[in-house]
């Protein structure tokens, strides 16, 4: 693929969702100062990720870099700082994604509606 071939691919945002354990959010709270931001900086193929916590779930918002997305989304599950993080967090949220797994088989979602007060979307 050429760099105008990836440049024409639209940045693409997933939500993943995972069970977690009530009563563990204070855990995956502290587990979360310890996030690998310096991997993702150097270029771990992810653009954004913002991470949720509520009653029974945990989510992610992952923003992957401009190309294909199973090579950006896998480039980002196979840093080794970010699978560390993941088994570290394993204890606490369940179905958390590992290297390797096909993307068919993990609880992904896409952007289906987006809508915002005063503007044309």
């Amino acid at each position: 693929m050429t760099d105008e071939q990836r440049a024409a691919i639209p940045t693409q945002t997933v939500l993943y969702v995972s069970p977690m354990t009530l009563g563990d959010e204070t855990q995956v709270r502290v587990l979360h100062r310890d996030f690998p931001v310096a991997a993702l900086e150097r270029g771990a193929g992810v653009q954004r990720l913002r991470a949720f916590i509520g009653s029974g779930f945990y989510a992610l918002e992952i923003t992957v870099d401009d190309g294909d997305f199973q090579q950006q989304f896998h480039r980002f599950l196979d840093t080794p700082e970010v699978a560390a993080f993941f088994a570290a967090l394993g204890p606490h949220v369940q179905e958390l994604p590992r290297p390797g797994e096909e993307t068919a088989e993990m609880p992904l979602a896409a952007s289906l509606l987006e809508w915002e007060r005063g503007t044309d979307r």
